[in-house]
C-alpha cells in the first residue's frame, strides 16, 4: 500500500486572494476617489481592507480545518465563511456610522471587495493541485 501526503489547497487559495485583495483594493479606490473624492477614496479604502484582512484570517482558520478530520472539513469550512459573513456585516454596520467614512461607499466597497475575494479564493482553490477524496482509489 502506497501512502501520498496530503496536499493541502491553502497556498493556492491564499494565492489567489492576495491577488485579488491587492488589485480589488486598489481598483475600489481609484473609484471611490473618483465617484466622491479623497473622502470616497478613504471609505472605499476602508471597506476593502476590512473584506481583505476578514478574508485572509478566514483563511487561516481554513488552514486548521484542512489539516484536521477530513469527514468534518466540508461543515468546518461553511462554519469558517459563516463566521467571516458575520464579522463583515457586523464591521459594516459600524462603519457606517463613522462620521469620516462615507457608509454607503464603505459598504458597497465591502461588498464588492468580498465578492472578488472569494473568487480569487475559489479559482486558488480549483486551480491548486490537491486530493479531493484521498481514500477514493483504497479497498
Amino acid at each position: 500500500m502506497t501512502t501520498t501526503s496530503r496536499r493541502s489547497p491553502v497556498q493556492g487559495m491564499r494565492r489567489g486572494v492576495l491577488v485579488a485583495g491587492v488589485a480589488g483594493t486598489a481598483v475600489l479606490t481609484s473609484v471611490g476617489a473618483m465617484a466622491k473624492g479623497a473622502d470616497g477614496a478613504l471609505s472605499a479604502l476602508a471597506g476593502a481592507l476590512l473584506a481583505f484582512i476578514v478574508i485572509l484570517i478566514g483563511l487561516v482558520a481554513i488552514t486548521a480545518v484542512v489539516a484536521g478530520d477530513t469527514g468534518a472539513s466540508m461543515a468546518a469550512a461553511g462554519v469558517v465563511y459563516l463566521g467571516q459573513l458575520i464579522v463583515l456585516v457586523a464591521a459594516i454596520m459600524v462603519l457606517r456610522e463613522m462620521s469620516w467614512l462615507d457608509g454607503a461607499v464603505t459598504a458597497a466597497s465591502t461588498v464588492v471587495a468580498t465578492v472578488l475575494l472569494q473568487v480569487g479564493q475559489l479559482t486558488g482553490y480549483v486551480r491548486a493541485r490537491h486530493v479531493i477524496y484521498p481514500q477514493g482509489g483504497h479497498a
